[in-house]
């Protein structure tokens, strides 16, 4: 009887083992028929280190960049590649040294007589392996020998030169790639792109959905062209992972469809359903994210999940469905923006660092231009810079100066007058100029220091001064008190006023004329630049309403032709049509030469501050956006509301039109205050005169009858 109590027991354990899901590569990985698969290949692309000139300044100087692995690096063809210029005046032992996460790898000796020189650093061992790795430069320059000598004058330098660059060898791909991977494995280079695949027939749903999540990514590579949009009939061999994006109902094309089914993906309603899946073509793989949803407007409503790195950040497994969208942070209108938000962490400058990179911010649309603000320092200092009284006291001590540049704009702190710290901690407040920001809302700041090195050539020191800037420090904006603030929004602003926080713009597509998808997807690059949680709306043309647009910044495709709303509303128009061609001659262009157009105006249908943008074209031109026409309306920096580009790609603006338009406006008032003013002198004249006679004409009657 134990006997078979045993051997019931036995294989009751069989059993339960193999009903046991097990992860196992079968479960994630599908093999790939009718569609070529290759595995990303060694193409060693070289990323440019800096994208301006960076000039190091003697005796001693360093910089510090740093490089990130999404994987382990191959050691063959990895390296670093270092172009300098540096003084003709350096003398023996001038040098360079180079090295990666503090342990040094080459030091070469640089003089004057061979000014122009490339350094190459190959790359090895922990420098190759997976994660965010800091490559310092460090020069070091002499101009003249013997004692006491002084080396720190403006012939002692070098430059690090644009031309640098850092290449790596192709990566080790990973087996076992999840969501938690996303959106790292998914950004591509340009010479092998990730494509973003949706049906042929996808719906303006799915079509946004699309669009948003390739904006997305591009932006996250800040690579050009490395992440595309494609349709699934277009596509015919992967050289690199994938992201598949539709309702599965909507893909046509039998390969596409069977990688659908093959995936066995988990198919939650009313939530947004994800899986990560390795394409398996003999020994060739890649990996491929399928995003979709039971219905388009599910997928649409939930994409945010993927372009939102507050919540792309938390993904993680193989398969995942969110139902309920978590609350989102909401972007800061007006009031203040810390470094952080600008992309910085704390900020350490010393001797040899006395430059910070430059970070980069928008501020909100509701922000007025040509008004000051503010900069709200928190910062600490080496005790060895010394008060203005204790500077006295030391011969030849420099002034110590922190140099906070925006937009190019130069504000000086004297960190010698700084005032009582709180536990070593010093707030400064910093007004910054009026001029500083732009029509396109776009910060640009960096920080300097002077002062910082020890300049007794005949001092042996290791004295090393600092200035630590905590990232909580922040920037207080204006904001507008009322709606009269609000100045005329010009192509200058772009992509201001459609990347404010009131709302979702709208992008309208042409009710006759298909546009292009690369053009779409250039435009909402050129949207989505700006934004800090980008969210657009896509609407047909014949599916908008005056509901929509009435609160909203709404761009059009297409003219009056295309758009039954704006149909409506001609009159209101700032650039008006006689037949099916547009009358351009009030704004100072040839109508007749005349391709593709685009103006920008007040919303007709707003109450408020809301603009559109109409971008429309006549005679045989094929589209709404050919490529240099999207370009140079997107890039320009005039003041103009009507931009044209002519028959022979000729690009022109009415910004003089508008400049002179305002002259006059402004030169006319005046005019008539003054008329105005003349008119009551007048009239006060002629009552005076009367009261006047009327005294007279009474004098001379008492005097008769006396």
């Amino acid at each position: 009887m134990k006997q078979y109590q045993l051997l019931i027991a036995g294989l009751l354990c069989i059993i339960l083992v193999a009903i046991t899901p097990i992860k196992s590569e079968a479960s994630t990985t599908i093999s790939v028929n009718g569609l070529k698969v290759n595995n990303v290949k060694d193409t060693n692309p070289r990323q440019p280190i800096t994208n301006a000139p960076i000039t190091l300044n003697g005796p001693a100087g360093e910089v510090t960049f740093y490089y990130e692995l999404v994987a382990d690096a191959k050691e063959k063809e990895s390296e670093i590649v270092l172009n300098t210029e540096n003084s003709e005046l350096l003398i023996a032992p001038s040098s360079l040294s180079v090295s990666v996460d503090t342990k040094m790898l080459k030091s070469i000796a640089i003089h004057g007589d061979k000014p122009v020189r490339e350094m190459i650093i190959p790359l090895k061992g922990d420098a190759l392996k997976e994660g965010i790795h800091a490559v310092t430069v460090k020069y070091y320059g002499v101009l003249k020998e013997g004692i006491c000598v002084k080396q720190g004058t403006s012939a002692n330098w070098l430059t690090l030169n644009i031309n640098s660059y850092y290449q790596l060898s192709g990566l080790v791909k990973k087996s076992d790639v999840t969501l938690g991977e996303y959106p790292a494995n998914f950004v591509g280079t340009e010479e092998q792109p990730v494509y973003i695949v949706m049906p042929d027939k996808a719906s303006t749903s799915t079509l946004n959905s699309a669009l948003q999540l390739t904006s997305f990514l591009a932006n996250q590579s800040g690579r050009k062209n490395a992440v595309k949009i494609t349709r699934e009939s277009k596509i015919k061999e992967l050289n690199q992972n994938v992201v598949f994006i539709g309702v599965p109902s909507e893909f046509s094309n039998s390969t596409i469809k069977k990688l659908w089914q093959d995936a066995k993906m988990k198919q939650t309603a009313d939530a947004l359903n994800l899986s990560i899946r390795t394409l398996k073509q003999g020994q060739q793989q890649n990996s491929a994210m399928f995003v979709t949803a039971n219905t388009a407007t599910d997928l649409e409503e939930r994409i945010v999940v993927l372009t939102n790195p507050q919540f792309s950040k938390q993904l993680s497994g193989y398969d995942l469905s969110v139902k309920e969208l978590p609350k989102q942070l909401q972007p800061i209108q007006s009031g203040s923006a810390t470094l952080e938000q600008f992309g910085a962490e704390n900020i350490t400058l010393d001797s040899q660092s006395i430059n910070s990179a430059h970070y980069y911010y928008y501020v909100s649309a509701n922000t007025p231009l040509n008004k000051a603000f503010t900069l709200n320092l928190k910062l600490k200092k080496s005790e060895s810079i010394t008060s203005l009284k204790e500077q006295t006291e030391i011969d030849n001590d420099p002034n110590i100066e922190l140099i906070i540049s925006v937009n190019n704009i130069p504000h000086s702190v004297n960190l010698r007058t700084l005032g009582e710290g709180k536990d070593g901690t010093y707030t400064v407040t910093v007004p910054i100029d009026a001029k500083v920001i732009k029509d396109n809302r776009l910060l640009d700041l960096q920080f300097q220091t002077t002062g910082l090195n020890v300049n007794d050539a005949c001092k042996e020191t290791d004295e090393k001064r600092w200035v630590y800037i905590e990232k909580e420090s922040s920037f207080t904006f204006p904001a507008m008190q009322n709606a009269n603030e609000s100045t005329m929004t010009t192509f200058a602003a772009f992509p201001y006023p459609f990347v404010s926080n009131e709302g979702m713009p709208i992008v309208v597509l042409p009710q006759k004329t298909d546009v292009a998808d690369e053009q779409l997807e250039k435009l909402y690059n050129a949207i989505l630049q700006g934004a800090q949680h980008p969210t657009i709306q896509l609407k047909a043309a014949d599916q908008v309403t005056v509901k929509d647009v009435e609160k909203a910044n709404v761009i059009f495709i297409g003219g009056p032709l295309e758009q039954p709303l704006l149909q409506k509303k001609v009159n209101d128009l700032i650039v008006t049509y006689k037949g099916d061609r547009a009358v351009l001659t009030d704004e100072g262009f040839v109508s007749e030469t005349a391709e593709q157009f685009s103006w920008i105006q007040k919303n007709p249908w707003s109450q408020g501050n809301n603009s559109i943008l109409v971008i429309d074209q006549q005679g045989s031109t094929p589209g709404f956006m050919e490529n240099k026409f999207l370009d140079e309306m997107i890039n320009t920096d005039k003041l103009a509301t009507v931009v044209v580009q002519s028959s022979n790609k000729q690009f022109f603006t009415n910004a003089e039109y508008v400049k002179a338009n305002n002259q006059l406006n402004v030169q006319g008032e005046p005019e008539i205050s003054n008329t105005s003013v003349s008119k009551w002198w007048i009239v006060g004249f002629a009552g005076l005169l009367l009261l006047i006679g009327l005294l007279i004409f009474r004098v001379k009657r008492e005097n008769k009858r006396s």
